[in-house]
């Protein structure tokens, strides 16, 4: 009797052979001087020296080593060898694309439907992207046993785009092929964004390492679709934090995690201060808690601080209160936004950061409770003049005020940078004879583009540096407050986000 699955291993080794010969072709084309023996000789070398290639890998190797696979100026299918097309280059809608990369997360297989997924993340210099394999094609990749760091190349795949992220994804089909490859790649490690990073690029899915600063306590509540486990585990990164939470079936997998711990986590979602996982997100990596990630929680934690609130920031997940406590302006972030300019918190316990000078509070909703002070705290003076700024007197201020005309400003413009486009507005404001140049992004460009030319405008908890051009300039950021004031100094409307 033959065993259980063994027309699907005959299956498999057919089409190995099949890619393993057509891909024998294209090199033999490409290499004239090489006979089909040498060839070959060269690949059962490559075999001989790990067991872990197949013999599409060990071809693949020698390919590349003889150069087959260099970018090529034209496009793939005009060159005699398809050669990979990198990671950064990928757009939805591709039908037969090869790439490689190293394999930084993966999952599955798991039964999704009538069918069996295995997921991977690869990554190389250009980008990452997702890959999806499908059915026995799932089969064969689990049965390589394929671990993190492994460099891989996927053969005739295919792209669709991510409806969470419009982003690319791989997918590995009846035609497509995986193969393991011999040659060194990065650390899957270096493919992960720091927590901070991703905050400081604003709402959006990414791939995260952070430190767990409480893992905090599983609970088991009542939803409308029935009761439900949950847990909430504080992150933080080398600046920020958020609060992860954690539903139902995943619980189990941050069961057991413990304060110092970094973890990497792909496809997480962040809202303001708020993270949750995605059907994608895979936790890959743990790491034990070490003396330098336990002195940065405790560093970073902050206890029994009274604060006043001068202005507040509405945002998706909560509020961002921008405080003090009578000497430092701090900003507050908070899950909840029912508080007022005025009023004072008893900050008693949260995670405290610096990032670019900023000081910033994190709080959970037990974490803060209104009080009536002894004595009201006095907000300090950050009222900036122009003269001083223009003069070159304070030219590196973090969270002033400052007051001018806007007397010109560029149309809005949309700017590439590295997290990818946002909308940019550069604007110049005057008072008396001194003139300071500005720059305004995302809302607050907006907001900006939306004020006529002439009129005075008050900008609150801006940063003041020098710009490329060793120029003093105004910085605005998405917690930065701008008031329109009529001629007399009184303000007429504002864009504060309250």
């Amino acid at each position: 009797m033959l065993p259980h699955g063994w027309w699907r291993l005959r299956l498999r080794v057919s089409e190995e052979l099949r890619e393993y010969s057509k891909l024998l072709e294209r090199v033999l084309a490409k290499f004239p001087e090489l006979s089909k023996e040498e060839l070959e000789a060269m690949v059962e070398a490559k075999l001989r020296s790990s067991k872990l290639l197949n013999r599409v890998g060990a071809l693949l190797l020698v390919a590349e080593e003889l150069g087959a696979f260099k970018e090529a100026e034209e496009k793939a299918e005009q060159s005699e060898i398809q050669a990979y097309t990198k990671l950064g280059n990928l757009v939805p809608g591709l039908r037969d694309v090869s790439v490689r990369g190293t394999v930084y997360a993966l999952s599955g297989p798991i039964e999704v439907k009538d069918h069996r997924i295995m997921r991977l993340k690869i990554g190389d210099d250009t980008g990452s992207v997702d890959v999806i394999i499908w059915d026995e094609k799932a089969d064969e990749a689990a049965s390589m046993k394929l671990k993190l760091g492994d460099q891989i190349a996927v053969l005739h795949g295919y792209t669709r785009e991510r409806v969470e992220t419009g982003r690319p994804e791989l997918h590995v089909g009846r035609g497509g092929l995986i193969a393991r490859l011999e040659a060194e790649g990065p650390d899957p490690r270096s493919f992960y964004l720091d927590l901070g990073e991703a905050l400081e690029a604003g709402d959006g899915v990414y791939d995260v390492k952070a430190v767990v600063l409480d893992p905090g306590e599983e609970r088991r509540i009542s939803t409308r679709y029935g009761e439900a486990d949950v847990r909430e585990i504080r992150l933080i990164g080398e600046a920020g934090g958020v609060r992860l939470t954690v539903w139902r079936e995943r619980v189990e997998d941050f069961k057991d995690l413990k304060p110092g711990e970094r973890i990497y986590l792909t496809d997480v979602r962040i809202e303001g201060v708020r993270a949750s996982l995605t059907s994608r997100s895979i936790l890959a990596i743990r790491e034990k808690p070490s003396e330098e990630s336990l002195r940065m929680i405790e560093g970073r934690k902050a206890r029994n601080l009274i604060v006043r609130v001068l202005d507040v920031v509405e945002v998706a997940a909560g509020a961002i209160l921008i405080a003090t406590d009578g000497e430092q302006i701090l900003r507050v972030q908070l899950p909840f936004k029912e508080v007022k300019p005025g009023d004072h918190l008893l900050v008693k316990e949260a995670i405290r950061e610096s990032r670019r000078g900023k000081i910033r509070l994190l709080c959970g909703e037990e974490d803060v409770e209104e009080v009536e002070p002894e004595e009201e705290i006095k907000p300090p003076s950050r009222l900036v003049k122009l003269a001083e700024i223009s003069s070159g007197r304070k030219t590196e201020l973090v969270d002033v005020i400052v007051e001018g005309v806007l007397y010109t400003k560029t149309r809005l413009m949309r700017v590439r940078t590295r997290f990818g486009e946002v909308e940019k507005v550069g604007f110049w404001i005057r008072d008396g004879e001194a003139a300071v140049q500005g720059s305004a992004w995302r809302a607050k460009a907006e907001e900006i583009a939306r004020i006529r030319e002439g009129a005075r405008v008050r900008l609150k908890w801006v940063s003041v540096r020098m710009n490329v051009f060793g120029e003093p300039e105004i910085q605005l950021d998405n917690e930065s407050i701008i008031e329109v004031l009529d001629g007399s100094g009184q303000e007429a409307s504002s864009g504060s986000g309250k």
